[in-house]
């Protein structure tokens, strides 16, 4: 997963109001709205740049990603012990 960076950003009040309703709306926190709505707009350059169509599992995945965020659900694993022990479990939990 890549790196995070939290960035403060300003609001004009109706601007605000909007982005609440519309939200609420899809049923995401105002964070993960931007990170969506931010999201398409990088798919649809994405997809004119290189004239190619992201596929439903990858846009699924990037929801999943965002719900997961907002849930605290991920975990950061810091070193190769750390990722190799994850793995191991997982491979482990499937036998």
């Amino acid at each position: 997963m890549a790196k995070t960076i939290v960035k403060q950003i300003t609001f004009s009040e109706e601007l605000l109001k909007f982005l609440e309703r519309k939200s609420k709306e899809y049923g995401y926190s105002i964070p993960a709205y931007v990170r969506y709505v931010l999201s398409k707009e990088m798919e649809k350059e994405f997809e004119r740049e290189n004239n190619i169509k992201i596929d439903d599992n990858f846009v699924e995945s990037l929801k999943e990603g965002i719900k997961e965020s907002d849930e605290g659900v991920l975990q950061t694993l810091k070193s190769k012990k750390e990722i190799r022990d994850y793995f191991t479990a997982l491979v482990d939990e499937e036998e």
